[in-house]
């Protein structure tokens, strides 16, 4: 079987970037303020490559009838040292929807944002409730406590322990995994999380397999 970051780097079209905004001389990651429902909030700020980079591969494969979405990976390391942290998908086709709402509108749907967004249920905005602690209609998440955990040495200022990069690549129909099996989008998402939590169970996030 091909090696985990062996077979990241053989998908055509992926991306390797910073995750968040950090400071040029340190790892305090930058914040901005969003005010929802007349409340302001303080979120974490994505990097402008890794919010490119989610557009660029979405825009580009939108109308392909043989695109399923985008497999990501958040991790530490270059791509030939990954340590991956966690690994999610956001699909093309919606619940009820032909396009999902999680990527219609791409450029403008900075509450969801291919799941990375700033609204509460999504990464940024559940790990920013964790850190800097607002008001919201639910409380800050467990899964995202354990993200902070893993991620921050310091909540406010948010300071990380390690630079956090962010893997991204378009998955289509008939696409093979690292199985050398082809797959559809879910199918690989369960055996990219089966293998890494074998390889990387000390550091990887998600948990029964999510």
């Amino acid at each position: 079987m091909i090696s985990f970051n062996e077979w990241l780097k053989s998908n055509r079209g992926y991306s390797f970037v910073p995750l968040f905004e950090t400071d040029a001389d340190s790892l305090l990651v930058e914040t901005k303020l969003k005010i929802v429902n007349q409340t302001e909030r303080r979120l974490l700020k994505r990097s402008t490559l890794m919010e490119d980079a989610i557009i660029d591969t979405i825009e580009s494969n939108i109308n392909d009838p043989r695109w399923e979405g985008i497999i990501y990976v958040m991790g530490t390391g270059d791509l030939d040292n990954f340590i991956p942290l966690y690994i999610g998908k956001a699909d093309k086709k919606g619940v009820k929807n032909e396009l999902s709402a999680n990527i219609k509108n791409i450029r403008k749907n900075s509450h969801m944002f291919a799941r990375w967004g700033d609204g509460l249920a999504y990464h940024i905005g559940d790990l920013s409730h964790v850190l800097f602690k607002f008001e919201g209609y639910k409380k800050p998440s467990k899964k995202y406590e354990r993200w902070a955990e893993s991620l921050f040495t310091s909540y406010d200022p948010p300071i990380l322990k390690k630079s956090v990069n962010f893997y991204i690549c378009p998955w289509f129909e008939g696409q093979v995994g690292m199985s050398g099996l082809s797959g559809s989008l879910p199918a690989i998402e369960k055996e990219m999380i089966a293998i890494a939590s074998y390889h990387y169970s000390d550091s990887l996030l998600n948990k029964d397999g999510v």
